[in-house]
């Protein structure tokens, strides 16, 4: 890897790492991080107060990661630890299910090297399904895109939304918001988008893992905080009303991701309910031919279901 002059030739990149009752996955999320091509790494494990043995699994790794114990405060509060005590030039955060492709780092950070103006590096990713460990892609993004409006793109899911590798400089400007669980990512991602010009690749860099076991519990999360995730960033004063553009629009999409997320339940009448919801925000959600697809079925469903 070529370095600009007067830079650093090898600069320390931090992986932080969230995990909370994610044993069985850990260990292939870290190998991910100990096997990539560029080495320089700080890998940081904040475990939120696991009750399985995520302890007694991270003893094998305990000579090559940073290992944090907290108590069970949520996923937010992790990340914002693991911002607290990286000491990286630049940093990224993987879920503990999940894993980097092996040319993750280097690759996005080739990018941030040559240019100074860019703040993050993002990419595709692989969607793997459990329990066939099926492995999927679907890349939205077929060259490289440089843009100062990627917070646009990202919340009206024109790309895809994975791990960023991000100048700590600018990491460390803003905290993950402890006041809502689903979506906080998001939020934390879009101030970041926002203040920033970023690059997006058209590969891989990381793989993501769709579980189905879990979709119960993270579809109550999702009715429980309903839309919460819509004011908690446009009606952040940080922006000062610059989003409110995308209010219709952001609305919408998340009123059909619930909807979809509830069809792929089974709960055909409660998705029904946010399908004309989103089409009541914006009528021009109807021409979705997925989602109309889905909402007919859904009817049909609910019909012979009583």
């Amino acid at each position: 890897m070529d370095t600009a002059p007067g830079k650093k030739e090898t600069p320390l990149v931090s992986i932080i790492i969230p995990t909370y009752n994610h044993a069985s996955y850990l260990p292939n999320a870290i190998h991910s991080c100990l096997s990539q091509t560029y080495q320089c790494l700080e890998i940081i494990v904040i475990d939120d107060g696991s009750t399985d043995n995520t302890r007694e699994v991270l003893q094998g790794f305990k000579d090559r990661i940073v290992y944090v114990y907290q108590e069970n405060q949520g996923a937010s509060a992790a990340r914002n630890v693991g911002l607290d005590i990286a000491t990286g030039d630049f940093l990224t955060f993987l879920d503990a299910d999940d894993s980097l492709t092996e040319d993750s780092i280097e690759t996005r950070l080739e990018i941030l090297l040559e240019r100074e103006d860019i703040g993050f590096a993002m990419g595709e990713t692989y969607s793997k399904y459990d329990p066939q460990n099926r492995i999927a892609y679907k890349p939205k993004v077929k060259k490289v895109l440089i843009s100062e409006k990627f917070y646009e793109d990202l919340l009206l899911k024109r790309i895809t939304f994975g791990p960023s590798l991000i100048r700590s400089s600018l990491a460390r400007k803003f905290r993950f918001p402890v006041h809502i669980t689903n979506g906080e990512d998001i939020a934390y991602s879009t101030k970041i988008f926002f203040s920033a010009k970023g690059c997006f690749l058209p590969k891989a860099v990381a793989i993501i893992s769709r579980h189905t076991g879990g979709q119960h519990r993270n579809i109550e999360k999702m009715i429980n905080q309903d839309i919460d995730l819509v004011s908690a960033i446009l009606d952040d004063p940080f922006y000062g009303g610059a989003l409110e553009y995308l209010r219709k629009d952001f609305t919408s999409s998340r009123y059909l991701s619930l909807f979809r997320s509830l069809y792929l339940s089974g709960n055909f009448k409660l998705a029904m309910k946010y399908y004309v919801l989103a089409v009541s925000v914006k009528p021009m959600s109807i021409i979705k031919r997925k989602y109309f697809t889905k909402f007919v079925r859904a009817c049909l469903r609910s019909m012979f279901e009583g």
